[in-house]
Formats: structure tokens, C-alpha cells, sequence
């Protein structure tokens, strides 16, 4: 005998059979599926220690971008804040340069005065030396007071041993004087001393004679090296620098004081004293070299202006020293969240192996649950779906992988949300398994009705829960099909409006309501009158007719939500009116008794002619002490409607509903009913 030959199921996607190209239809017997199984486990996890490593790398890179963007706003701070101090210095500067040239002004305004009002006389100009020695002993800064004549040369000296014969007429103060008239105080530029070559600053005013015409010059003076000597009381560190300079550029005095930038000119001034009173920029000095950080102040008085520099080497030097610092510990910490890093990753790979194992057992559920009709869903602890089986097309319209990282509630109705999370918070209540319907909405946006069975997973190491499985099914249909059952079954066939049943189950249902909020509750019932002449008269298809009409006619008038109008049967009619006392209820039968005749049926065996009806009305509170039962509200309407028949039909009766405690209660039976004239029916 032959040994039997036992054949292995083919793969559907590898050997063309009805399930080929779907994802995970592979049986554990093809190689095939067995080594892309293997692969892709291998290459997801060296795509994910890539992806770490590259992450890592990032937030390292980050911590040096940030760090670095903060030490450069440090370095901008500390700048700023060393101009700052420059322009307040420059300010101070200013104001006691001004103060001096004012003073020394004055001193000359008075000695012009004095000079042009008693002339160049012995006296005169003995009582004038005076004046001058008194006033240079009150501004010792000052090197003294002189007066020169029209020719320049020197009448009077408040300096001792000073040379008279000598000219000045080639002065630069002298030649403005003497070419402008002005009489105002002329700052010029320094010039050396002709006895020990100093370089003196200039303060001179214009001397005229009687005739107003051109009669000398007073002059003050002062050292270059003395106003540097006094900008060296001021700390500008080892590599800045105060300099006092004329508007047209030239340097007048410099701390640190080098006699051989005295009378210099720096091109960027006059475009300093057109641009505003005030300012700051940075520049590499033209004396030394130096990089400065630069503050400047104009004065509006005289034409001079003050600079007041600080070294930015020497400006950044504590900041440098803190950054240093910083930078050593930011590379500590980014070191040690580069180590933790490192094996945090070997720990995730590690890890990666192990989900492995998890990952073949899962397997056989997927390949389970990709065949089913109803959609499978796998949802984790933390309440996102981690699988969604390929009827997901069919009953979301919506592709699994698109489903997989959101929450189950997001398809799921906003009113019916509650309860499915009501449905999973009890399975981690001690329940394993819970079942409930709902209301989703498709990916096209169609509305459908969803059964869904949940079931409790466990984690197998821990045993604590970790998510559920659940398996949901299309219910439209059926629900649909439920939904018409129901309408037809509480729906009176021939009018539309409810039927009895309905009217009963409506009637519990608003007493129970009104016995909780204690309102009034009523009831009307209608009998068409002479129905059965009518249909003697004009046939049953012309009674049924009329039937719609009177019904349509009292659903019209009872237009509440909360109104119910049903067919109690055969030509009675029903309704009932919630939190309607009788007087309210009255007035509603009156509107539809009137409703009724207004439809004009004609009815040759009525006394009206038309179609009418007879309405009976009771009410009652539920709620009330010694409250009846519905059985004594039906009864009493009853009562009524034959109240109303017996006086004549085509009008309405009310009756209050009697206490519990009274007798009688029962003695008008809601149904069958005998009028007083029923033969006559």
C-alpha cells in the first residue's frame, strides 16, 4: 500500500485563491508568510532604534540651540546695559562741561563790559587786572584771563610772567572775532600754548569800541591735559575712553590723555551731531584699534559734544566667565540624558523582543477575526483601538488602519455615548462580558444601528484588565423592520392616528408622570353621532371616509407635544391632555367638537345636517391625597360623553373625577357603552 499523502492548505495570497492580496491571510504552513513574519519584526525594530537614536540626537542639538540662543541674549543684555551706563555717564559729562564753559562766559561777559565802558586807560586797566585776577581765582581750572587789542596783540594777562609784545592776530579765535560781529561766546578749536606748547581750549567774546566797531578780544583758556586729568576721576575700565570734541570733528580732550590726538579729526562726528542729541553704535576705535561700545551726548548750548566709550572685550568678560560655566553644564546634563538615552533604547529593543512573543499568539486571533463577517475590534486599557478587523469596510465604510489609534466613541452617536461608557466601565466592575446597541455614523455619513458584545481581556503576566475584544454587527434592518412593527402595532389602520392599545399604554404612562409632579391629568372621549345612519345612509366606504376626516380634524386642533389623540374604536375617539385642568380641557373638546362640525359632512340623519360629535371630559390630579385610579378617570369621562348625548348630542359634558374615599366610584364602566337612544343608533 502507498503511504498517504496529506496536502497542505495553499496560501490564498500566494497561490492566487480568493483571499490573495489580503494582508495577514497567510496559514502558519506557508514559508513564505513564516519569513516576511520573521522580516518585518527585525526591520521595524532597527527603524525604531534609527528613529531613537535620530530623536536622541535631536533634543541634544536642542538643548545647545536654546542654550545658545539664551547665552547670546545674555551677551545683548550686558552690552546694552554697558551703553546704557555710557549715556548716563556721557549726560553727566556734558552737563558739567557745559556748566564750565558758562561760568567762564559769564566771567568774560563781565571783563567786556567793563573794558568797553571805561576803555584801555592806566586806571581803567589796573582796576580791569583786578577784576580778571578775582575772577581766575574763582575758576582755578581756568588758566587765567587776557585781553587783546584790535592788531591782536596782548594788552592785559591775568597769567603771571606772560609775554605782552607777542600777536595773536593768527589765532583762530582772534579771526572769527574780528571777521564776525556777533557777540556771542566763541568755543574754539585747541591751539598750543606760545610759552610751554600745552594744548588750550579756547572760550573768547568780541570787544568793540564806542563806535560799535572792532576793538579786540577777551580771552579764557583751559589745559587739554587739565580736563583729561578730571575725565580720569570717572571709571571706564582699562580699554574705554571719554572724549570732549567740536562739532566740526576735531578732538579737544581725551581720557586717556595722548597729547598727539589733540586737534585730530574724527570724521563721524559732524554726522553724529546731524543725527540727534543723543546715541549709541559700536566701533573699532581709529586712535587705537579698539572694539567700543560708543554712547554720545550733544550739547544744545555750545557747539561741543561728549563720548563716553566702553571696551567690549572688557564689557563682556564677566558674562564670558558665566558662559563658560554654563556651557561646562549644559554639556554635563546633555551627557547624562545622552547615557540614559542610550539605554533606554537598548532597553525598548529589548523590549521589542519580547513583544515578539505577544505578537505570534496574536497572530491566530487576527487571521480569526480578518475572516469573520462582523467587525473585530481590539481596544487597549487605554481606551484606543489597537486592532480593527477588515469588516470595518463594510460596516463603518471606513479602512481598519484608519481606525486603529482612535476611540471606539468617536463613530458612536453623542446621545447614545453614555451608555456604551457606562458598557466598559462594567466590565472593569466585575463583570467579563456586556452587550448593547447603538446609534454610529459612517465614514459616508449615514446614520446605522451597531450591536456590539463587549469582552473583558486580562493581561495574561498581571492579570489586571487591559482593554476589551468586541465583536459589532450591522442592525439597521432589523431595527428598522422593529421600528415599523412597533408604529403599526400602536397605529389605528384606517384613521393614522393611535389605536387603543396605545391609548392604554400613553394613558399609565401620563398618570404615572403626573402623580410625580403632582399635576392634573385629562381625558376626552368622542362618540360621532347617528354613525350608524350615516353608514346605513351612504355606505361603509363613505363611513371610513368620514372616520379619516373627524380624525384628522381632532389631530389638528390637539396640537401640544404632549397631547395623544387614538381611535378607541369603532366611531369613539380618544385623548388625552397632560397637565390639563378641566376648564382647560373643556375649551380643547370645544375647539374639536367645533372642528368636526366645521368639516361639513353632509348627514341627512343628523338634526345638524353635518356630521358631529358628542365629547365627554374628565380630569384629576394623580398626585392628590386619596387620588383615584385611571379606571375612575375613564369612568367619569364616560359619564360625561353620556351626559352629552343624553342632552342632545353635538356638544360637550365634564365631570370632576370623584376622591377615592367616595362611593360610586366604578358606576360608569369605561367600556361598552349604552346611550339613552341606542335603538335609534
Amino acid at each position: 500500500m502507498g503511504a498517504a499523502v496529506v496536502r497542505k492548505p495553499l496560501c490564498g495570497r500566494c497561490h492566487g485563491g480568493p483571499n490573495a492580496g489580503r494582508k495577514g491571510m497567510h496559514p502558519p504552513e506557508c514559508s513564505s508568510a513564516a519569513q516576511d513574519s520573521a522580516r518585518r519584526p527585525d526591520a521595524q525594530a532597527r527603524s525604531d532604534s534609527l528613529r531613537a537614536y535620530l530623536l536622541l540626537g535631536l533634543v541634544c542639538l536642542a538643548i545647545f540651540a536654546v542654550e545658545g540662543w539664551h547665552e547670546w541674549t545674555r551677551r545683548e543684555s550686558q552690552l546694552q546695559e554697558v551703553q546704557t551706563a555710557s549715556a548716563n555717564l556721557a549726560h553727566s559729562i556734558l552737563q558739567e562741561a557745559e556748566g564750565a564753559i558758562a561760568a567762564a562766559d559769564a566771567a568774560l561777559v563781565g571783563i567786556v563790559d567793563r573794558l568797553e565802558a571805561d576803555g584801555t586807560g592806566p586806571e581803567a586797566m589796573a582796576r580791569l587786572g583786578g577784576l580778571m585776577a578775582a575772577a581766575s581765582a574763582n575758576q582755578p581750572q581756568l588758566r587765567g584771563f587776557s585781553v587783546d587789542d584790535r592788531d591782536g596783540k596782548r594788552l592785559l594777562s591775568s597769567v603771571p610772567n606772560q609775554t605782552l609784545s607777542v600777536s595773536n592776530a593768527d589765532r583762530p579765535y582772534f579771526q572769527h572775532h574780528r571777521a564776525d560781529p556777533g557777540r556771542g561766546p566763541f568755543l574754539g578749536p585747541p591751539v598750543r600754548s606760545r610759552r610751554n606748547g600745552d594744548w588750550l581750549l579756547t572760550i573768547s567774546r568780541r570787544v568793540e569800541d564806542r563806535q560799535g566797531q572792532f576793538a579786540g578780544v577777551a580771552l579764557t583758556s583751559i589745559a587739554s591735559a587739565s580736563v583729561a586729568q578730571i575725565y580720569s576721576t570717572f571709571d571706564v575700565g582699562r580699554e574705554g575712553s571719554i572724549t570732549l570734541v567740536h562739532t566740526n570733528g576735531m578732538i579737544m580732550s581725551r581720557h586717556p590723555f595722548d597729547d598727539s590726538v589733540i586737534g585730530r579729526i574724527l570724521p563721524m562726528v559732524p554726522s553724529l551731531a546731524e543725527r540727534g542729541p543723543a546715541g549709541q553704535f559700536r566701533v573699532v576705535s581709529a586712535i587705537d584699534g579698539v572694539s567700543r561700545l560708543v554712547a554720545y551726548r550733544r550739547s544744545e548750548r555750545f557747539p561741543i559734544l561728549v563720548t563716553v566709550s566702553a571696551g567690549t572685550d572688557e564689557a563682556l568678560a564677566a558674562w564670558l566667565r558665566g558662559a563658560r560655566f554654563r556651557m561646562v553644564s549644559v554639556l554635563a546634563v546633555t551627557g547624562v540624558i545622552l547615557v540614559l538615552g542610550l539605554r533606554l533604547i537598548a532597553q525598548l529593543r529589548r523590549r521589542r523582543q519580547a513583544e515578539r512573543v505577544l505578537a505570534q499568539s496574536e497572530a491566530q486571533f487576527r487571521m480569526l477575526a480578518e475572516h469573520a463577517s462582523d467587525m473585530v475590534s481590539r481596544v487597549g486599557a487605554d481606551g484606543l483601538r489597537r486592532y480593527a478587523s477588515p469588516a470595518a469596510k463594510r460596516l463603518l465604510g471606513m479602512d481598519a488602519e484608519k481606525l486603529v489609534g482612535r476611540r471606539p466613541e468617536e463613530n458612536i452617536h453623542p446621545q447614545d455615548r453614555p451608555e456604551f461608557e457606562a458598557a466598559v466601565a462594567s466590565l472593569g466592575e466585575g463583570q467579563e462580558q456586556a452587550g448593547l446597541t447603538y446609534r454610529a455614523r459612517r465614514g459616508d455619513g449615514a446614520e446605522i444601528w451597531i450591536e456590539s458584545t463587549l469582552r473583558l481581556v486580562r493581561d495574561p503576566r498581571t492579570g489586571a484588565p487591559d482593554g476589551y475584544v468586541g465583536i459589532s454587527r450591522d442592525v439597521t434592518v432589523s431595527r428598522a423592520m422593529e421600528a415599523k412593527l412597533a408604529e403599526l402595532a400602536a397605529t389605528d389602520g384606517l384613521t393614522g392616528i393611535a389605536n387603543r392599545r396605545h391609548f392604554d399604554d400613553e394613558l399609565v404612562m401620563e398618570w404615572r408622570r403626573a402623580a410625580r409632579s403632582s399635576k392634573p391629568l385629562a381625558v376626552m372621549l368622542l362618540d360621532v353621532d347617528h354613525f350608524k345612519r350615516f353608514n346605513d345612509l351612504y355606505g361603509h366606504p363613505a363611513g371610513d371616509d368620514c372616520l379619516r376626516s373627524v380624525a384628522s380634524a381632532i389631530a389638528a386642533t390637539i396640537r401640544r407635544p404632549g397631547d395623544r389623540a387614538a381611535r378607541y374604536g369603532g366611531e369613539e375617539f380618544a385623548a388625552i391632555l397632560p397637565s390639563t385642568d378641566l376648564a382647560g380641557a373643556r375649551d380643547v373638546a370645544e375647539r374639536v367638537r367645533a372642528a368636526i362640525q366645521a368639516l361639513a359632512i353632509r348627514h341627512e340623519g343628523s338634526e345638524a345636517g353635518v356630521v358631529t360629535g358628542s365629547i365627554g371630559v374628565a380630569a384629576v390630579v394623580p398626585g392628590a391625597k386619596a387620588a383615584p385610579e385611571i379606571s375612575a378617570l375613564l369612568g367619569t369621562a364616560d359619564a360625561a360623553l353620556y351626559e352629552a348625548k343624553r342632552e342632545g348630542r353635538n356638544r360637550v359634558a365634564c365631570m370632576p373625577v370623584p376622591d377615592a374615599s367616595e362611593a360610586g366610584l366604578d358606576s360608569h364602566p369605561a367600556s361598552p357603552r349604552v346611550p339613552p337612544d341606542s335603538k335609534a343608533l
